[in-house]
């Protein structure tokens, strides 16, 4: 069962110790994936989909994930009684998880490419969907500055994957060349490693312990009670067997998202809080998500 994983955690040492020994170059890398490796990945895995009422269905339900997700973490934030900008943080970072770069990663380490299509429709109209449009409206409450209706579409609309989701259906109206397919899929390939090089060089170890009270809760309410509460919400409802539900719960229970973190800090929250779940998250992925996937098996 570590054999899928090993992969992942050698790319994440990969990338710290670049960090460590020569620069952090992760920033490049982190472009290059949103404007290559994600949008190839959209269009390779949503072109040949039969988009149909199942698939509508599915985003509602990634949706209203979410949103439990949200209601939870502010309930709990509040018991803690945290601070306005605290809360704020711990919302986001509790809620928003690294659906893409990291989620991608293991869902083709344990089930395959052709299974990242749930992941991708999981990540845009789920977690990047509802970050940068519910997700900026928290930011902005928390740091009590303003957000325009404007700034917040332009960040929807004006996002790479976003962009080649539309183009792609467009394009299912025509007979698209293979080599143009084969071209997207091979440049998709890309996503996995660099992403967890990248994540690697962004790892900060020295400071983890800051604020471990606020930044342990939320970690744990993001990829493991939620997770749970999604799991036998599915037992009841669906055949948990089937790979797409797999695919769902390792998705819910991925650690907090890295642009999650970078709009918190940027829009003014709490960075020790934003960052150390960041990284504390990402460690702590390498034992739960195998926890997980071991049960689904």
């Amino acid at each position: 069962m570590l054999d899928p994983i090993l992969p992942i955690a050698i790319y994440l040492l990969f990338g710290y110790l670049f960090k460590i020994i020569f620069q952090d170059n992760s920033k490049a890398l982190v472009d290059f994936i949103i404007y290559f490796s994600l949008p190839a990945i959209v269009f390779s895995k949503i072109y040949p989909l039969n988009l149909d009422t199942k698939i509508l269905w599915l985003i509602l339900m990634f949706m209203g994930i979410i949103f439990f997700n949200l209601f939870l973490s502010y309930i709990i934030g509040k018991a803690m009684k945290l601070s306005r900008v605290s809360l704020a943080t711990f919302m986001i970072m509790a809620t928003f998880g690294n659906t893409s770069f990291i989620g991608f990663s293991y869902i083709d380490a344990f089930y395959g490419q052709d299974f990242i299509v749930y992941g991708v429709i999981y990540d845009i109209f789920g977690s990047f969907l509802l970050l940068v449009s519910v997700g900026m409206i928290i930011i902005t409450w928390g740091s009590g500055r303003k957000n325009s209706i404007l700034n917040i579409s332009k960040s929807i609309f004006l996002f790479p994957p976003m962009i080649v989701f539309f183009i792609t259906i467009f394009a299912k109206n025509f007979e698209v060349p293979k080599y143009i397919l084969y071209t997207t899929s091979n440049l998709g390939s890309t996503l996995v490693p660099i992403a967890m090089i990248a994540i690697g060089m962004k790892l900060e170890l020295k400071h983890i312990f800051t604020k471990l009270h606020i930044v342990s809760v939320a970690v744990v309410l993001k990829m493991i009670i939620v997770p749970i509460i999604i799991l036998f919400i599915f037992k009841f409802f669906y055949n948990i067997d089937e790979t797409w539900v797999k695919v769902t719960i390792i998705e819910v229970a991925m650690p907090p998202m890295t642009m999650a973190a970078v709009l918190a800090i940027k829009g003014g929250l709490d960075e020790k809080i934003a960052i150390n779940s960041l990284v504390l998250g990402v460690i702590v992925s390498l034992f739960t998500i195998t926890m997980f996937v071991s049960y689904l098996a």
